[in-house]
């Protein structure tokens, strides 16, 4: 019997972005409502906030991993709110909720979820040219844990051809 399971992307990111992050992200928010796939963020502001607004209106379905406890303790595009209590140490969850983990940017929080998608062989796609840890890890590998790299898009274009290619590749897992 073939699982109900949706094909889950989670997006990463800072909660404080320019307003050229914050266009990335609702592209990239946008691609995966397009493609049919529900978004995973941290809930908050910023890269969050930006990738949730536009997956939700482009019919997707947003949920947010959230670092406290209040179900109201969220960005208000999301659908579902799983609110951990587990602060900083949420960022394993999300590090590891999608299929695919796609990096916008980022700061410390982001380079702990990265981690943790490395460690537990989640393919990571990084926006080569959005800055933070998304550009200094695009194209590289993280340790020897894994003989693939960060996969490095420069165009939405390439975003969605990459997101397609993985999510094929977890459906058929």
């Amino acid at each position: 019997m073939k699982s109900l399971r949706k094909p889950q992307v989670a997006i990463i990111g800072s909660s404080e972005a320019d307003a050229n992050l914050l266009k990335l992200a609702e592209q990239a928010g946008a691609i995966v409502g397009k493609l049919g796939a529900a978004l995973v963020t941290g809930g908050r502001d910023g890269i969050m906030a930006a990738a949730s607004k536009a997956c939700a209106e482009t019919g997707g379905t947003v949920i947010a991993v959230t670092p406290n406890t209040g179900m109201d303790e969220v960005n208000r595009y999301a659908h579902y709110v799983i609110p951990t209590g587990l602060g900083w140490a949420r960022n394993v969850i999300t590090g590891i909720a999608g299929d695919v983990i796609l990096v916008i940017g980022g700061a410390a929080g982001t380079l702990s979820e990265i981690a943790f998608a490395w460690m537990y062989d989640r393919p990571v796609i990084a926006l080569g040219h959005s800055g933070g840890w998304a550009e200094k890890i695009a194209g590289q590998a993280i340790d020897h844990r894994r003989e693939d790299v960060v996969i490095e898009c420069k165009t939405m274009p390439e975003l969605e051809l990459a997101l397609k290619e993985k999510l094929s590749e977890a459906a058929k897992k």
